[in-house]
């Protein structure tokens, strides 16, 4: 394919964010990948004030430093607004990285936009010819579509990592469009085979402890990942294998969450210490053994065949994961690398064979990657899909 010139876009998470290693590192494989294959990106940020001027500029400051460090500097901008506007638009932003000018002019030359989960609205979409939205968390997305005016219809092609939306037994709505589903990626540059950490190492995960729930004509739709994870709450004694998860749970915390994990045997870690960088969050994946990852509800419930970006990166480094279905197999080889699971009878089986058999799950992980989930093989169907 010839080279295009891409604009990717973020409603602010990038800048606002900043530990979020695991976040930031999904992301750059976008620039990396796709700067590999010779096309011109550029990120544009839209961030909405927190409404302290020198806590934003500190996080805008990490923000180019880490893309300078990345090499991207010159290919990035952030359009900061106050909190009380209601449509951004360039004129009603101060701009950082480049000028207005500037912003104007590359929006006005890209051959598409590529905004994730509605980052972007109007007035700003306007300013790109072709609108392409890109879709990280299907059903969570569509079904809050159906609730408020979230400006999905604005775009022109839609892009999901749902890799069952279209699919009879899928019921994600899928809003009168046409998703082009595609697998979250990795950047193979970016993911060494690592060596065994031994048998001693946990099995993790890196995640936010979320409580939400979607109500949808009198019917709950949780995504939250305190519930996906608490229907394994027997896993480690269950076993002999160590488990950890790098979450957000405060170790003053009132719920009872954390002593009722810490009583069953889990280990728990701060994301933002363990892996608040993007160096720091592929640091904490070697020393695992693999992943232990369970989706958020709504994925199973729906159907939704959701894939973790965060799975795909255990697997590149030569991690086996042991994953909750969400229809993902009818899309991925499972079995050896990659095992999911319904249950917590089949969990335990999983584990099992993972710790049997460890070697050949070591080499079928980064295989799996390598022929399923590289930046190479899908980014330029990605493009394919967006002419």
């Amino acid at each position: 394919m010839a080279a295009v010139r891409i604009v990717l876009a973020d409603g602010g998470s990038f800048v606002g964010y900043p530990q979020g290693g695991g976040h930031w590192s999904c992301f750059l494989q976008y620039l990396f990948g796709l700067d590999a294959l010779g096309h011109e990106v550029f990120w544009l940020e839209v961030l909405s004030s927190c409404g302290n001027r020198a806590r934003d500029q500190r996080s805008i400051d990490i923000f180019f430093k880490r893309f300078e460090r990345y090499g991207f500097k010159d290919r990035c901008a952030v359009l900061l607004y106050d909190q009380d506007i209601a449509e951004p638009t360039i004129e009603t932003a101060q701009a950082y990285g480049m000028s207005k000018d500037r912003i104007r002019e590359i929006a006005r030359d890209a051959d598409m936009l590529w905004d994730f989960a509605c980052g972007l609205q109007q007035p700003l979409l306007s300013l790109f010819k072709r609108r392409v939205l890109i879709d990280v968390d299907p059903g969570h997305l569509q079904e809050s579509a159906l609730i408020c005016n979230m400006g999905i219809h604005d775009h022109d092609v839609f892009l999901t990592v749902g890799s069952k939306i279209h699919d009879t037994n899928c019921e994600v709505p899928t809003l009168g469009l046409t998703w082009h589903r595609f697998m979250p990626f990795v950047y193979l540059p970016m993911w060494d085979i690592a060596p065994d950490p031994g048998e001693h190492a946990p099995l993790t995960s890196v995640t936010q402890w979320t409580w939400e729930q979607l109500w949808l004509d009198g019917r709950v739709l949780s995504v939250s990942k305190r519930d996906a994870y608490l229907r394994y709450l027997s896993l480690p004694q269950k076993t002999t294998r160590p488990f950890e998860l790098a979450v957000n749970i405060h170790r003053r915390d009132h719920t009872g969450d954390r002593e009722l994990l810490l009583r069953h045997g889990w280990k728990l870690v701060d994301p933002h210490r363990v892996a608040g960088s993007p160096a720091h969050y592929q640091r904490y994946i070697r020393c695992s053994r693999g992943e232990f990852q369970c989706p958020k509800p709504i994925h199973k419930l729906l159907k939704t065949g959701w894939f973790s970006d965060r799975s795909a990166c255990y697997l590149a480094t030569g991690r086996p994961v042991l994953a909750g279905e969400t229809g993902f197999s009818d899309h991925l080889p499972t079995g050896r690398g990659l095992i999911a699971f319904n249950s917590l009878e089949e969990a335990l089986g999983g584990v099992a064979e993972i710790d049997g058999n460890y070697p050949k799950h070591m080499r079928a992980a980064r295989e799996l990657a390598e022929e399923y989930l590289n930046a190479e093989k899908t980014l330029p169907a990605m493009l394919s899909a967006c002419a």
